[in-house]
Formats: structure tokens, C-alpha cells, sequence
């Protein structure tokens, strides 16, 4: 079972104090669902696993307030400079035929979360699917990697998805995509080739359920090709081989 404990926290960008959450999770073996998410039997701990400063904006675990705390001026370089919100948003910031916009500038972390956050802080700090928003912007400035940043995405999604919001969980789930996706392709955010696999996997399920089945399938077979040779990894290959032909949203 999981326990919701509250937490008096610090936002250490603008120091403002306010009350979190710290959640001290046990093994649920509630079921699971195709996208990897072991429902709860209990109190669902994802809602309240990043906390959110109601003032700036600025989101994390417990521990990103605490003994990991980042220093407001945390270098962003402007590869990773900005804050997108749909695939869409990414792609025309990134389209070199559009040139009638400044170019990007390296800036700092508490300048990022002052620009793109704080307009929504109060909401974000309430409601948990767009706090996952947040988070996966702090994600990237950070410099924590695409596949935090997509693990952001989807928990998004999820939430999104649990309300019925169904266009936000698309756009969540589209993002996340794009990031599982440029981890593999830069293939050193990986230390194990189980990982590699289960990403493999999790981009195949993302494809199913945006309605791309024909990509879906390929990543499908990608995943049982990586992960020859690993035992630990048979029941994924049997699921991923179950998507590809009958695919289900309850593993």
C-alpha cells in the first residue's frame, strides 16, 4: 500500500514555503496497464509524487526541494532553452524555414521557470496532470534527458486520461513520444539494454494508442529484437508480440 504523508516544503528559486507531499510507496499489485502503469489498490500515489510551487512554478519530488535542490542560476544552454507544450509548439520553434523569431539564448533555470511557469503556478500546484507538464519542462533545462522528460509526459497523460480528458492525454502522450523517441536515437541516456527494450516497447504502445498501428508494429518487433539473449525481458516480448496482434489497453 501506498502512504500520502504531508510535507512542509521550500522552493528554492523563490523561497516561497508551502505544503507537499512525500509519498513512501510499497509494491502495488493492482493490474497493469499496456502502457506500464500499475494501477493502485489503494490511494494512487502519481498525482501527488511531484510537488509544485505556487508562486513560480517550479515543480519536483520531494528530494528536488530538499537535498537535490538546483541553484537558481542553473546554466540552461539554449539547445534546451523554452518550454513546449505540444509536439506542434516543438516543431515550429524548431522549423528553419520560419525565421522571423529571436534565436534562442542560454539563460538560467530561475529565468525559465519566472517566463514559462509562473503565469500557471496557482493552477499547476492544484491540479497534478499539468504539474507533469511542468515537471517535464524542468526536466529538460535541467538537463535530465529525454527519457525523464517523456516519463513526465506520460505520467501527464495518464492523469489526463483518468479524467477523460481525451485531447490533453493525446498531446501528453505525442510528447512523450517524441522524447522516448530521441533517447533511443541518441542511444547514451541508456545503461542497460533492458531499458533500451522497455523504451522500445513503450514507443510501439504510444504509437497504438495515437492510432498509428503500422509504426506501432515495427517498434513492437524492434523491442522482441532487442531483447535477444535476455531472459528477464520474456514477459515484455510476450506482450509486446500480444500488441502487435491483439492488442488490449490491460496487460
Amino acid at each position: 500500500m501506498t502512504t500520502l504523508n504531508p510535507r512542509p516544503l521550500q522552493c528554492p528559486l523563490c523561497t516561497t514555503a508551502f505544503s507537499g507531499w512525500v509519498v513512501l510507496a510499497s509494491q502495488d499489485r493492482g493490474p497493469m496497464t499496456s502502457d506500464l502503469r500499475r494501477l493502485p489498490e489503494g490511494d494512487d500515489p502519481i498525482p501527488r509524487q511531484v510537488n509544485g510551487c505556487p508562486s513560480c512554478g517550479y515543480t519536483g519530488e520531494v528530494s528536488a526541494f530538499e537535498e537535490h535542490a538546483p541553484q537558481a542560476d542553473h546554466a540552461v544552454p539554449a539547445r534546451l532553452a523554452g518550454a513546449y507544450f505540444s509536439q506542434e509548439e516543438l516543431e515550429d520553434a524548431h522549423d528553419p524555414l520560419i525565421a522571423d523569431r529571436p534565436s534562442a539564448q542560454d539563460t538560467t533555470l530561475a529565468s525559465e521557470v519566472q517566463l514559462h511557469l509562473r503565469p500557471r503556478a496557482p493552477e499547476a500546484h492544484e491540479d497534478p496532470a499539468l504539474r507533469y507538464e511542468h515537471h517535464a519542462q524542468i526536466c529538460r533545462w535541467l538537463g535530465d534527458g529525454p527519457l525523464r522528460e517523456g516519463d513526465a509526459w506520460l505520467r501527464g497523460a495518464w492523469l489526463y486520461g483518468d479524467r477523460g480528458e481525451q485531447a490533453n492525454e493525446e498531446r501528453c502522450r505525442a510528447r512523450a513520444l517524441h522524447c522516448y523517441r530521441t533517447g533511443v536515437a541518441e542511444r547514451h541516456w541508456f545503461g542497460r539494454r533492458e531499458d533500451l527494450v522497455v523504451v522500445a516497447y513503450l514507443i510501439g504502445e504510444l504509437h497504438r494508442r495515437l492510432g498509428e498501428a503500422e509504426e506501432a508494429g515495427r517498434w513492437f518487433e524492434q523491442a522482441v529484437t532487442w531483447s535477444s539473449g535476455l531472459q528477464s525481458m520474456q514477459e515484455l516480448v510476450q506482450l509486446a508480440e500480444r500488441q502487435r496482434s491483439d492488442p488490449r489497453d490491460i496487460v
